[in-house]
């Protein structure tokens, strides 16, 4: 009994000071979304119809998504940056006439359509509690989507497209509590309001556990909110749903 309790005193001790020196962690996450959609997108001076992607153009509603991040520490400071290459298609018949990036698309005609948001974050976290395994610190960071719709009317074979490259800063707050058994939950929330013309915010909870040394295992909830309103064009964007994922430290 006493070699037990020497051995998991011992593993619960590289565990702690693993958190305080780990330099480098690298996490890989699987995202099983839906999506909300609604655009409104001008072109040639044209003024665009306000439309549901998914109910109106057959563009698809769930999907998954993988996700990268990447974190440099020292001490309480930490450099972030993570990817996810959000991206939808879809097909099938109109069910009303509605004009877009100055196409006219007439009911019953049929069209593919495509959406792709590749969204970038890099930001810099300080922590101002970090001990133990319980963190809570502030983040400023940059968000950076790039965004494609088209449709294509394969009826009368024509096309619209509307390309937005959009950077916005914003802040944020993270944290951890650790729990017995290696267990933890944790949040965050960052995001950022420019008024009426663009506003994001990203928000996730879960839990995590780490089965062996230097390894975590996540899973959690997570939305995703973005507005764009400018050049007489609009485009509102939900994506949201649990995430899994796998985390490493060196």
């Amino acid at each position: 009994m006493k070699k037990l309790l020497v051995a998991i005193v011992f593993f619960l001790g590289a565990f702690a000071a693993r958190d305080a020196s780990a330099l480098v962690t690298a996490e890989g996450r699987y995202w099983f979304t839906d999506l909300a959609s609604d655009v409104q997108v001008a072109g040639s001076g044209i003024p665009g119809t306000d439309i549901n992607l998914v109910k109106d153009t057959g563009l698809e509603k769930s999907k998954n998504f993988p996700e990268v991040r990447i974190g440099f520490n020292l001490g309480s400071n930490r450099v972030r940056y993570a990817f996810v290459p959000l991206s939808w298609s879809g097909s099938g018949a109109l069910t009303q006439t509605f004009t877009f990036a100055g196409q006219s698309y007439p009911a019953t005609d049929r069209v593919n359509s495509n959406l792709k948001a590749y969204y970038h974050r890099l930001g810099y976290e300080y922590d101002f509690i970090d001990t133990l395994g319980n963190r809570l610190g502030a983040i400023i960071e940059v968000k950076y989507f790039d965004i494609d719709a088209s449709i294509k009317d394969t009826t009368a074979g024509k096309e619209g497209k509307k390309r937005i490259t959009l950077p916005l800063p914003a802040i944020g707050v993270a944290g951890r509590v650790a729990l017995p058994f290696l267990f933890g939950v944790n949040g965050e929330i960052t995001g950022i309001s420019l008024g009426s013309t663009a506003y994001a915010l990203d928000a996730e909870a879960g839990a995590d556990i780490k089965p062996v040394p230097f390894v975590s295992i996540e899973a959690g909830y997570r939305v995703l909110l973005l507005h764009v309103d400018y050049s007489n064009s609009k485009a509102n964007m939900t994506v949201k749903g649990p995430f899994v994922g796998l985390k490493a430290e060196f």
